[in-house]
């Protein structure tokens, strides 16, 4: 990694058996997310499950430590799989920027459409490639909440697109897009930008774009 400053916002989803984090972050960094749970009043080791939205270090990059430390359930769609397991080099990775993350078992291997029980409703997984091969965002329905880790972001409290530097298949992810503006949202959370009050009608702009 360089030397530029960033903030990144991984997710903590209440359940009945506990937390549901939604990526990680960076190595090295778990000290890191652990404070910033504890700034909401949850616990690391309360963590039961990790969904991870895809392979990028900054995303899972110390998956690994955490699964170890929490002993929790790793979900991760099956084209990532291999990649967090280290069967298959990271997408990003390159001569000039090699990248790596400690191989990590994904307990359940994801198709798309799995739902999960939160406080916050039913979380459903939807498939949304593009950024990387098999990239996942969470959306609520009874809350019109969408995480859409990299598919969307957000830059000067603004929801836009995908990033072109940084995906992996454009045309891909803006197809992902199209998928994302069918469902009812109202609030968008990003792992790139955090929070902002834009949902389905921004989203469909965003995929007019195109």
């Amino acid at each position: 990694m360089d030397d530029r400053e960033a903030t990144f916002n991984p997710t903590a989803v209440e359940t009945p058996r506990g937390l549901l984090l939604i990526d990680v972050s960076l190595p090295d960094e778990v000290d890191v997310l652990e404070a910033a749970l504890a700034d909401e009043g949850l616990a690391l080791d309360d963590a039961w499950g990790i969904l991870v939205t895809h392979q990028d270090v900054d995303h899972a990059g110390c998956l690994a430590t955490v699964a170890d430390r929490t002993d929790a359930v790793v979900f991760a769609h099956e084209v990532e799989a291999p990649y967090l397991e280290g069967e298959k080099e990271l997408v990003k990775s390159s001569e000039e920027r090699p990248m790596a993350i400690e191989p990590t078992t994904v307990d359940v291997r994801l198709t798309g459409g799995e739902t999960f029980a939160t406080a916050a409703g039913p979380m459903e997984v939807v498939p949304t490639p593009g950024h990387s091969p098999g990239h996942v965002s969470a959306y609520f329905p009874d809350a019109e909440l969408l995480v859409g880790a990299d598919a969307l972001n957000v830059v000067d409290g603004d929801l836009v697109g995908p990033r072109p530097e940084v995906t992996q298949d454009l045309e891909t992810a803006r197809e992902s897009v199209v998928t994302l503006a069918d469902r009812d949202v109202a609030e968008t959370f990003c792992f790139h930008g955090g929070h902002v009050e834009a949902g389905t009608e921004r989203i469909a702009e965003i995929a007019a774009e195109r």
